[in-house]
């Protein structure tokens, strides 16, 4: 396994300097139009601590596009194209996280290195690894009782927030609506919302984020709105975004970066694995899996009209996610046994960390 990118950043304290030469973090996840960039951003977040810390990186994904090759670049990390899913080759001191819905319990097992799973869905029989991430609100202990050993980091306080999200400082801007529905937004949300809002809060101005993934850029360029400013692959979406009246969110993580800013939003569920946080979401939730409904921009304009509303909203999402949860998950990780599936407690439950 190539070792590009494998350097120690100026800053790194004796300390870090052992792990540099001692350790790699391994990330094993995807990417693309369909998948979307949602797991290869939270898995960032996770890369940026490690190098931080003076660790090497490498992300193992089933494609390279720009935007990732331009991430990794940009803190030293490497990436290797990996389409399948055999065993992975590890060598002493690896450390490895593991964020793809195509993992099974099998390959996880097969790895003999510590294993992070970041888990969404909550569905294999087993879960044979050092530590589990799952920062949703619904997360319970009890759901992976019988199934693992592992180290349990549960609820938003594990959020996984790139550092930009945690250090962005808020403009004085005109007021404007936020949106962003993800990096490839394959439902096709976001040209219909900009026009849903345009149409109702006419004296404020739009800033619509889409990612390099996204196919319907082309559309939302023609779109003729004309106080919307279009961004796309912005090299800083936090600063795009601070300021903002209202974010409109998609349901993932990106949810977690605007809470973590201290930003009011309106989430928007588009996808049935999004569903839970129908039920458990520190903003306020449209439910959009069968497209956007009509009175959509009435709920818009009645949230971004009313400040006590928005003060509200924002303070409960901070309150919920802080923004440190990379740090709690990366010091969990480093802090494991050199078994795959020796957790650093026997303690199991929610939130431990």
């Amino acid at each position: 396994m190539s070792m590009l990118g494998d350097k120690v950043q100026p800053n790194v304290n004796v300390v870090n300097l052992f792990w540099t030469v001692m350790t790699r973090l391994l990330i094993r996840t995807e990417a693309g139009p369909e998948i979307g960039m949602g797991h290869f951003m939270r898995c960032f977040a996770l890369a940026e601590e490690a190098r931080a810390r003076g660790v090497a990186v490498v992300f193992l994904i089933n494609e390279i596009s720009d935007t990732v090759r331009t991430r990794c670049e940009s803190i030293g990390a490497s990436a290797e194209i990996v389409t399948g899913f055999d065993m992975l080759p590890v060598e002493a001191g690896d450390r490895v996280v593991i964020d793809s819905y195509k993992a099974t319990a099998a390959y996880i097992s097969g790895i003999t290195a510590p294993v992070a799973v970041i888990d969404d869905l909550e569905n294999l029989d087993r879960y044979d690894c050092a530590v589990i991430v799952n920062p949703a609100l619904a997360a319970r202990a009890e759901t992976y009782t019988g199934k693992t050993s592992a180290r349990l980091l549960l609820g938003p306080q594990y959020a996984l927030i790139r550092q930009e999200f945690r250090s962005v400082v808020t403009p004085e801007a005109e007021p404007f609506v936020a949106i962003t529905l993800g990096g490839s937004d394959p439902a096709g949300l976001t040209g219909p919302a900009a026009r849903h809002i345009h149409e109702v809060l006419t004296d404020m101005s739009l800033r619509v984020i889409a990612g390099p993934a996204n196919r319907h850029i082309d559309e939302l360029r023609a779109s003729g709105l004309p106080r919307m400013e279009l961004f796309v692959a912005p090299p800083s979406v936090a600063e795009v975004l601070a300021g903002a009246r209202l974010v409109v969110v998609g349901a993932g993580g990106s949810l977690n970066e605007v809470a973590a800013m201290g930003l009011p939003g309106l989430a928007v569920v588009a996808y049935d694995n999004q569903q839970a946080e129908l039920e458990a979401c520190p903003f306020p939730v449209v439910d959009a899996r069968a497209g956007l409904q009509e009175d959509f921009g009435e709920r818009v304009r009645n949230l971004a009209t009313s400040p006590e509303r928005l003060d509200a909203n924002a303070r409960h999402a901070h309150a919920m996610i802080d923004g440190l949860g990379t740090k709690r998950v990366v010091d969990a990780l480093f802090s494991a046994g050199g078994a795959r599936n020796d957790p650093l407690s026997p303690r199991a439950g929610r939130g431990l960390g």
